[in-house]
C-alpha cells in the first residue's frame, strides 16, 4: 500500500515538474544590425548566442539585420 502512495505521489511531482518547465516560457527578439556588411548566418548565431543565449538568424543574405530569438 506505502508503494502505491508513493508512486503516485512521484508521478504527480514528475507531471507538475515538466508542466512548470513548459509553461511561462516567454520568447523576446533583439535585432542586431550590422553596420558595414551583410549579415552573416554563422557570426549572427554567435553574436546571439554569446550577448543572450538565443538563436539568431539573418533577414536575409544581403541584409545588414540579424533578428536574435531568445528565452526574456
Amino acid at each position: 500500500m506505502y508503494a502505491i502512495v508513493l508512486s503516485i505521489f512521484i508521478v504527480i511531482l514528475a507531471l507538475g515538474m515538466v508542466t512548470k518547465e513548459t509553461q511561462g516560457e516567454k520568447l523576446c527578439r533583439a535585432n542586431i544590425i550590422t553596420k558595414d556588411e551583410d549579415c552573416e548566418s554563422m557570426v549572427c548565431a554567435y553574436d546571439c548566442s554569446s550577448k543572450w543565449k538565443g538563436i539568431g538568424e539573418c533577414v536575409s543574405s544581403k541584409s545588414t539585420m540579424c533578428i536574435c530569438t531568445h528565452h526574456c
